[in-house]
């Protein structure tokens, strides 16, 4: 039985007219997301996350895939758009100038090492004039792109980057289960946006101190927003709160999400409330 790791779900959605809404997928490392939105009212009908592990067998992703729309019918209705976004930190971002389609599987094999299953993809950000590069895990990809075969594929830093960055100094830490998403802005620009994968509280303090210093940001002076999949009552909280000066947890949201019979922090919708901001 597959059990949702995050179920914000309004009751009657299933009821809901899916036509003039959006369906958002996101694929991770290890996780799969449905999020159904209304991109014009900013309303978010239902968000539900599965941990997933990785199968070389079409058929078992299939299946498991076949569960969760059985679980949650809103999953397979007809949307008037479909977007299917990565969240891994497996991509490569380059200048569109020097972009060359035939280099591209050797600069991957060079930095990540060779996978002969995984299927590549480039999104053209326009507004950086940067051609993003990125993988997505074969098999996965295959039944997705089967599934959802009007889909179109973003990686989340395409998607991040096609948004003017603040103005004022601030870095946004993202929890996905065992990945941290990181970026930072400054000035209107996007200084840094980076993946990685973490195994102790203590590692996402390094990646995150260790952006400060090299882009030069003090403490004093910069807000650490904390976003997504995290207690507050856990050790990864309490490290970050112990050593960084300015932490906030990201609380305000464009879009409006339904009310569950649990408890859902803010922090956690906000991880998704930022890319659907980006796709509305």
């Amino acid at each position: 039985m597959l059990y949702p790791s995050i179920h914000i779900v309004a009751e009657n959605i299933d009821s809901r007219e899916s036509t003039n809404a959006f369906l958002l997928v996101q694929s991770g490392e290890g996780f799969l997301g449905f999020a159904a939105f209304q991109p014009k009212e900013k309303i978010v009908y239902g968000w539900v996350v599965f941990k997933m592990d990785h199968q070389r067998s079409t058929f078992l992703t299939e299946e498991k895939l076949k569960k969760i729309i059985d679980m949650h019918p809103w999953v397979g209705k007809h949307y008037e758009k479909v977007i299917l976004v990565q969240l891994t930190s497996k991509n490569i971002l380059i200048p569109a100038i020097l972009n060359k389609e035939e280099s591209k599987e050797n600069l991957f094999e060079l930095v990540y090492g060779k996978r002969k299953d995984d299927i590549y993809v480039k999104d053209f950000v326009l507004q950086q004039n940067l051609v993003n590069h990125y993988t997505v895990e074969g098999t996965l990809g295959v039944v997705l792109n089967q599934r959802f075969p009007k889909g179109q594929w973003w990686h989340v830093q395409s998607l991040l980057l096609t948004k003017i960055a603040a103005g004022e100094v601030s870095i946004t830490a993202t929890i996905w289960f065992n990945e941290l998403q990181l970026t930072v802005e400054k000035n209107g620009r996007w200084l840094l946006l980076q993946s990685y994968s973490y195994h102790t509280p203590e590692d996402v303090l390094y990646y995150i101190l260790n952006a400060m210093q090299q882009l030069a940001l003090s403490q004093e002076e910069t807000t650490v927003y904390l976003q997504g999949m995290i207690d507050q009552r856990s050790a990864l909280y309490d490290v970050l709160y112990n050593y960084i000066l300015n932490l906030q947890l990201k609380t305000e949201l464009e879009f409006q999400f339904p009310e569950t019979t649990e408890e859902q922090p803010a922090h956690l919708s906000a991880s998704l409330d930022q890319i659907l901001s980006c796709v509305s």
